[in-house]
């Protein structure tokens, strides 16, 4: 009975994926993975060399997490919207130079809408300056057994530099849920709201395929289309891993597919011969393939087109709009309200986000006689703010236009009203007083 069972599922499962673009699906690189063991169940070309993308984001959050852990920021440190960080391409928040985020927001931000401006002002605030951030983000992949990653940025924008693996990417995704359960619920997220904008997450498979609780999305041309997910049933977590997809629909299709195979087999599990993750053998591939023929060809409409139909996968219906096509093993939308997130307009306290602020490896003391003199808002060498003093506030931050409705904004900032000087006052001429008599010459 129970080998008449899986082959049924195997033949849904195959009948699901006979509807993948034919030489993508059975190229592009895949995992699965038992969390609990760290066993591989299934694998194709895992260790191929790939473009990231926005899954470089996962590292990003891995890396901020252990500064959080280090406590050299907290999630109620502001970081700022530096020059570079506004430069970024989309998908961006495309808040102004100068607006403050607490990395508690940022966070947010990076995970659900895959912020690249956020990521950059996260990498900043963090280390001090990009490089360094990438620095960490390579220590942290050696230290973790990621063979084939190499990071320069922290949000995967085009790099022919930026490389890892699905294998790497499951690396990654397992310890995150290891190392940081505290953050799961983060992964979790649907939809985030900035003042009137409502911002979803790219993965479509929190909304419709059950027991999903995460990760991450990634897309650029020459990628294809990736994800990180993980889900859970009956108490067991996989994480799947497909890059490279032709299309956004056609990544959420594989990994269903692949979810699905893997919770009908049991093996995996502590006594299994499945190889663990670091156990994979490297591939013979000298670097990344460039799919951006397949991903984002003319035929498709080019850039511009997948990027659209990536923002497509996550929405539900619209009354009297095209139907949208539901796989048998994806239910019905489940959507949760959103998560308000914004920009920081609290008390100011101790700041990270200077380009040329050293990386604080804990917190110590405030040193003596270190100040930066000279100006409003000096900061000490340390990279702490001078609470003697108040905080300098980016004019974009008190510009009525750039932030309208924001009433309390002057009083958060600190900013002194320009008292005007009082007019002269002129005194009416009493008209019963007489004029005294002029000299006459």
């Amino acid at each position: 009975m129970g080998m008449m069972k899986r082959a049924i599922a195997a033949i849904a499962v195959a009948s699901l994926a006979s509807g993948f673009a034919g030489s993508i699906a059975s190229a592009n690189p895949t995992i699965v993975v038992d969390a609990a063991t760290g066993r591989v169940l299934q694998q194709s070309d895992a260790t191929r060399p790939w473009y990231p993308a926005s899954l470089s984001k996962l590292m990003t959050a891995y890396t901020v997490f252990k500064a959080l852990k280090a406590g050299r920021i907290d999630g109620g440190t502001p970081i700022v919207i530096t020059p570079r960080a506004a430069r970024q391409a989309p998908s961006k928040m495309g808040y102004p130079v100068g607006t403050l985020i607490t990395v508690d927001d940022a966070l947010k931000m990076l995970v659900v809408h895959s912020a690249n401006d956020i990521a950059v002002a996260l990498a900043e605030g963090t280390s001090g300056s990009i490089d360094k951030f990438a620095d960490e983000m390579n220590a942290n992949s050696r230290a973790l057994g990621m063979a084939q990653s190499h990071w320069v940025n922290p949000n995967g924008l085009p790099d022919p530099r930026q490389v890892t693996s699905a294998r790497d990417m499951a690396i990654i995704a397992d310890a995150i849920i290891t190392q940081f359960p505290q953050y799961a619920s983060l992964f979790q997220i649907q939809t985030i709201q900035s003042g009137a904008r409502v911002l979803r997450t790219h993965n479509a498979l929190v909304y419709r395929y059950p027991g999903t609780d995460g990760m991450k999305t990634g897309f650029i041309c020459a990628s294809g289309f990736n994800v990180v997910a993980t889900a859970t049933r009956s108490g067991r977590k996989l994480i799947t891993v497909v890059m490279g997809a032709a299309t956004p629909k056609d990544r959420t299709n594989q990994a269903v597919a692949l979810f699905e195979s893997n919770y009908t087999n049991q093996g995996g599990g502590f006594f299994s011969k499945a190889p663990l993750l670091t156990d994979l053998a490297p591939s013979g591939y000298p670097g990344p393939s460039d799919i951006r023929d397949v991903a984002c060809s003319r035929k498709k409409g080019g850039s511009d087109a997948a990027e659209n139909a990536d923002t497509a996968e996550v929405l539900p219906g619209e009354p009297g709009g095209p139907p949208v096509t539901v796989s048998p093993l994806l239910s019905s939308w489940v959507t949760a309200p959103p998560i308000a997130v914004g920009p920081y307009l609290g008390t100011r306290r101790p700041l990270f986000a200077f380009a040329d602020a050293p990386v604080l490896l804990d917190r110590p003391a405030r040193p003596a006689n270190t100040k930066v003199a000279g100006k409003k808002g000096a900061v000490t060498a340390a990279g702490y703010a001078d609470p003697a003093k108040a905080l300098a506030v980016p004019p974009q931050l008190t510009d009525p236009k750039l932030n309208k409705g924001r009433k309390s904004l002057k009083k958060a900032a600190n900013t002194k009203a320009v008292k005007a000087k009082p007019a002269k006052v002129v005194k009416p001429v009493d008209p019963k007083k007489k004029k005294k008599p002029q000299p006459q010459g």
